[in-house]
């Protein structure tokens, strides 16, 4: 039986989706080439800017094309897919609704692996869009992970670093992250989470920042891939997937 084709909507944004491609890459513990989930990347660069839209900053809804690449991707064959963006998942109900394959949750998955780690209250980074759209309060709350965002000034030095920086091409200093999680301290966190994949692309690897945990949401839809695919992970600590 042919294995699971896994579709990646990628290109939200391009750089990010280089990082996922590697991370799955990275994350299954294969022994040739054949053992590695097969996937099929769509880097669309064209979808228009979800943060943009969910703020008003634009008019230009990024539904249409998320749907329209995704059933690109069905039909290609792909019997999974996977959406390595934080802010999009902002639409998840209504591009699932438009698909005939099944889309990977990846906000969901974060914070039911939060959960699972034994974290109760953490600290969000993420852009100004996944904020807005609370999809990580919403997704905490039935994982039972109370998520917190950044104050104003706070979510200014995010937004800085991801469409400023990461997306700009420039490099990050690695020690923004320590300065970022420092607050959700204050709040009684336990946890931070990377909610946007730029972040992922800045500081993943990162096991704590001020002294919290950190978890990735990039990784952690990386591993669902590879479970989903029936690949294993070279990771012993397997999180349960998100039900």
């Amino acid at each position: 039986m042919t294995a699971h084709l896994v579709g990646v909507l990628g290109g939200v944004g391009p750089g990010a989706t280089a990082h996922f491609l590697r991370r799955l890459v990275e994350r299954t513990d294969a022994r040739c080439d054949q053992e590695h989930v097969r996937t099929l990347a769509f880097n669309d660069t064209a979808i228009p800017d979800r943060t943009a839209f969910l703020t008003g900053a634009s008019s230009r809804s990024p539904v249409a094309a998320l749907i329209e690449d995704g059933q690109l991707l069905a039909a290609c064959g792909c019997d999974l897919l996977a959406l390595p963006c934080n802010t999009a998942h902002s639409f998840f109900d209504e591009v699932q609704s438009a698909l005939s394959v099944p889309l990977i949750h990846m906000v969901r998955e974060a914070m039911a692996a939060t959960a699972a780690m034994g974290l109760r209250r953490v600290g969000v980074l993420a852009t100004a869009g996944t904020v807005l759209s609370d999809v990580y309060g919403r997704a905490g709350a039935e994982a039972g992970v109370a998520a917190h965002y950044p104050d104003r000034a706070g979510q200014q030095a995010v937004s800085s670093i991801i469409f400023d920086q990461v997306k700009a091409g420039l490099s990050v200093d690695p020690t923004a992250l320590d300065v970022l999680a420092a607050p959700f301290c204050a709040l009684g966190c336990d946890g931070v989470v990377l909610g946007c994949t730029e972040l992922s692309l800045a500081f993943g690897g990162r096991g704590e920042a001020a002294g919290l945990p950190v978890v990735d949401a990039l990784d952690v839809l990386a591993d669902r891939v590879i479970e989903h695919a029936g690949r294993p992970l070279k990771n012993s600590e397997i999180l349960p997937l998100y039900n």
